[in-house]
């Protein structure tokens, strides 16, 4: 009775969509299962470190506050986000975001994650099961085959490149039949593939246009359909001007920052791609510096080089293939290709981005090569068994010693080889079980080369996200509640370096790969620790947190009163701040402390000089932070060099420079310890030389470790006393290593009575500030100060009025947005006009316009 239920359910559903749905199915739940069986911790480096803020921020704003995806304070010290939405967000998919709380955010992205991997088996699917008379079953391996692809496996939390995998396959279906002059929907994919991701949608787009030009060498009318392809590509590209006009300028004005290098070599021997066939061929290396990730399967990875010898290709089809094959596999290493692909730079971390390329190509060919031979003929399975047997004595000798090859990887490997070799050699074309049986060998080495590559790095987990999203945004809800005013918030612990985005304050610290160099440039001159993309709350003074408009700090409450171990979040990259016991103590939460900075000055405020210019010299935050002080009119030394006395254990010293030190036993542990006492309750600092590295020594004070990441090299400045009048400082350096260069290290005292004379004048008059949408408002107030400087980074959109008068605005610090005001009654009006978004959206509805004419007309 059942098996007859089953029987007409199947008749009626029909097998064809039965097959579109296992496409979709199959690799999803392989997906999702894995992550399932490892409680759903998805995240894991910028996954964890970026994009997860990103998206709690799209989750926030869409549809409360949109304006805030256009222009927000949230990203560093404020920034258009129309870049960022570009790259990171535009995706359909992260709609199914807004149906979680923002607490079950990874679970949330693990369901996007997935989705976008099984509409990458169905785009595929539905495409070449199109295209090529073969059984479903060949097909559905296909699509598997890549759905779980090595590109996917290792970039699954580089969610927002997926988007591109689901639309190539519909890229193919458009530009074939465009050569077969049929109607088509290249428009349409063009547009969607600049849409949800331009960067990865540039590289499928330039592999369109090479898939295009292999197909008119073979075409009887090549001139007219590359007309119609440039039509049908710049009408798609047009129809993005809204996303990609101002995504362009924001690239333009420097957004990003890299030293090109086109030179003519190899970044590493070709050959060693035979390795990332290898099941389970990935590590943490792998992810931040190694070999493109290009595993399809043993199966089709041979079936895609026997298209050879398949007599049923004529020789000027199997030379364009081969060599559209053989330009994609030599960009992998060769750098110019690798700059052209990636768009004028190298790639920081995962490597070779486009694989996904090489690997839907060898798949396509594969398919190609078995809809045109019903059986191998004798060399092509002479050619699978001499690369087999090469791939197997390549995992034998190992020449290379590669460290993302394991022995658990090597056997998968060689079974799966043999098994494909004897579906090759023996079973395709002679058995009626074929399909099958390839269908099944795919499923497995694809299930095993993800587990096997993933199992390589390890995962946050969830509940810490859970735990720092629920108290931040309960602490930040209070402030918001209680000062509705414009300012800046900052924490003396991080769990990203984008957690304003999910805390939902406004703060210094940023991580974007659509960062603001001249931002960065400031930043990092006044002692904050950076890098090429990323700047971070460490190293900032009481000077710094005033000028900045930092006026609350959020802090650990360690008193645990009522909260369970299970519920205590972990406070990660502490950034000790001893000057923070200065702070006026305003609100306490079971987890979380409110310090609010009676110093800090507002976002606007009026200049004690004219002075817009300031010189900074590169690493030197003293000096610099000096020169801004007075640049501002003010006078007072503030930074003054502190003597301490030395202590060393175990450690010679070098005698040309007494702050470079080795130890004297090698067997026992060393130190080095500075001592002072201060003299009152101002702050000092110690300055961290350039070349001092975290992992050559450990840094305590008073016996408090500070464990810093190391970013790019800087001099920074650690705040050690505050409040510590006639108590022993003790600074202590244990070595890691037999050797210590200290070269450069100082300690300073800081004039906190000059520095709160000089922040009461820059406070008068104290304006109250108080933003909506991309407008900043200020109360009437009355002053004869001429040149008002912004904590704003500048931009052109930023248009000033006072008293209803548009105001010429000009740059502070080379960075900084400024502007002068005559007279004495002044009301402040800042409104950010997003002129790229204007343009790029009149470009969009005028090409829209034009396109829906022509096609009424019946000229496209």
């Amino acid at each position: 009775m059942y098996m007859s239920k089953i029987k007409r359910f199947f008749q009626k559903f029909g097998l064809k969509q039965l097959y579109a749905c296992l496409a979709f199915a199959l690799p999803a739940l392989i997906f999702a299962g894995y992550f399932l069986s490892k409680k759903g911790n998805i995240l894991t480096v910028d996954l964890g470190q970026q994009y997860v803020d990103f998206l709690a921020y799209y989750q926030q704003k869409l549809f409360k506050d949109p304006s805030k995806l256009i222009y927000s304070f949230a990203s560093g010290l404020g920034g258009s986000m129309l870049g960022t939405d570009s790259y990171y967000l535009l995706s359909p998919f992260n709609l199914l975001l807004l149906f979680f709380p923002q607490k079950f955010l990874p679970q949330g992205i693990l369901l996007v994650i997935s989705c976008k991997i099984g509409a990458i088996g169905l785009s595929s699917y539905l495409v070449w099961g199109k295209k090529f008379r073969l059984t479903k079953e060949y097909v559905l391996a296909a699509s598997l085959a890549f759905a779980l692809c090595g590109f996917v496996v290792a970039n699954n939390l580089n969610l927002m490149w997926l988007d591109s995998l689901v639309l190539l396959p519909w890229l193919q279906n458009a530009i074939d039949r465009l050569l077969a002059g049929k109607k088509n929907h290249l428009v349409l994919v063009t547009f969607l593939l600049w849409l949800t991701n331009f960067y990865t949608g540039y590289m499928t787009l330039l592999f369109g246009l090479l898939y295009l030009l292999v197909g008119l060498a073979t075409n009887s009318e090549p001139k007219a359909r590359f007309w119609t392809y440039f039509k049908g590509s710049s009408f798609g590209s047009c129809l993005a001007g809204f996303s990609l006009w101002p995504t362009f300028l924001e690239l333009l004005a420097g957004k990003t920052d890299a030293d090109i290098s086109w030179k003519l070599n190899f970044q590493f021997p070709p050959y060693q791609l035979t390795a990332k066939f290898i099941d389970g061929a990935y590590s943490f290396h792998e992810m931040s510096d190694g070999l493109p990730n290009i595993f399809i399967s043993s199966c089709f990875a041979l079936l895609a080089l026997l298209f050879i010898f398949n007599s049923q290709f004529s020789k000027r089809e199997k030379l364009t293939r081969g060599l559209l094959l053989a330009f994609l596999v030599l960009s992998l290493s060769f750098t110019p290709l690798v700059l052209i692909w990636h768009l004028g730079q190298f790639p920081v971390w995962y490597p070779a981005r486009f694989s996904f390329l090489v690997s839907f190509y060898a798949l396509n060919l594969a398919l190609e090569n078995m809809d045109r031979e019903s059986v191998f003929n004798l060399k092509q399975k002479v050619l699978a068994a001499l690369l087999g047997a090469s791939v197997s004595i390549y995992l034998s000798i190992d020449p290379d010693n590669l460290e993302f090859i394991r022995q658990d990887g090597k056997i998968a490997t060689g079974l799966f080889l043999l098994a494909s070799l004897l579906f090759i050699l023996f079973i395709y074309g002679q058995h009626y079980l074929a399909g099958h049986y390839a269908l099944l060998l795919v499923v497995s080495e694809v299930t095993v080369n993800l587990i096997f590559s993933l199992n390589a790095i390890s995962y946050q987990e969830n509940k810490n996200y859970a735990k720092f999203e629920a108290n931040v945004n309960q602490a930040t809800s209070y402030l918001a509640k209680t000062d509705s005013s414009l300012y800046r918030t900052e924490k003396s612990f991080s769990r990203s370096d984008d957690d304003p985005f999910t805390g939902n304050y406004y703060g210094v610290t940023t991580f974007n790969s659509i960062s603001n160099s001249s931002t960065s440039n400031l930043l990092s001159r006044l002692g904050y620790v950076h890098n090429s993309n990323s700047y971070t709350n460490q190293g900032g003074t009481l000077l710094t947190d005033a000028f900045l408009g930092i006026k609350y700090y959020l802090e650990p409450n360690y008193s645990y009163d009522g909260v369970s171990a299970a519920q205590r979040m972990p406070y990660d990259n502490l950034n000790h701040r001893a000057d923070l016991n200065s702070y006026y103590p305003k609100k306490q939460f079971k987890q979380i402390s409110i310090l609010e900075n009676k110093q800090a000055l507002p976002l606007i405020f009026a200049s004690q000089s004219l002075q817009k210019k300031v010189k900074f010299l590169d690493n030197d935050p003293v000096y610099n932070q000096q020169k801004l002080w007075e640049s501002l009119g003010l006078s007072g030394q503030l930074f003054k060099k502190v003597k301490s006395q030395i202590k060393l254990t175990n450690l010679k010293v070098n005698q040309s420079n007494p702050l470079v030190f080795k130890k004297a036993n090698s067997a026992k542990p060393a130190s080095v310890s500075f001592s002072l006492t201060p003299k009152n309750d101002d702050s000092y600092y110690l300055q961290l030389p350039d070349g001092f590295d975290f992992k050559t020594a450990s840094l305590s004070v008073n016996d408090i470790f500070y464990n810093y990441e190391s970013r790019d090299g800087q001099i920074r400045l650690v705040n050690i006393a505050s409040q510590n009048k006639k108590s022993r400082i003790k600074v202590t350096f244990n070595l890691t290593n037999s050797t210590l260069d200290l070269t450069g290290l100082l300690f300073w005292h800081f004039n906190n009575s000059a520095f709160k004379t000089g922040s009461k004048q820059l406070k008068e008059p104290d304006l109250k500030l108080s933003q909506t949408g991309l407008q900043i408002s200020s109360q009437t107030f009355k002053s004869q100060k001429k040149l008002w400087i912004t904590t704003i980074p500048y931009s052109k959109n930023w248009l000033v009025y006072d008293n209803g008068k548009r105001v010429k605005t000009s740059k502070y610090a080379s960075s900084l947005l400024a502007f002068d005001l005559k007279g004495t009654k002044h009301k402040l009006t800042l409104v950010y006009l997003p002129v790229s978004l204007i343009a790029g959206s009149l470009i969009s509805l005028i090409t829209l316009f034009v396109y829906l004419l022509l096609k009424k007309k019946q000229r496209i």
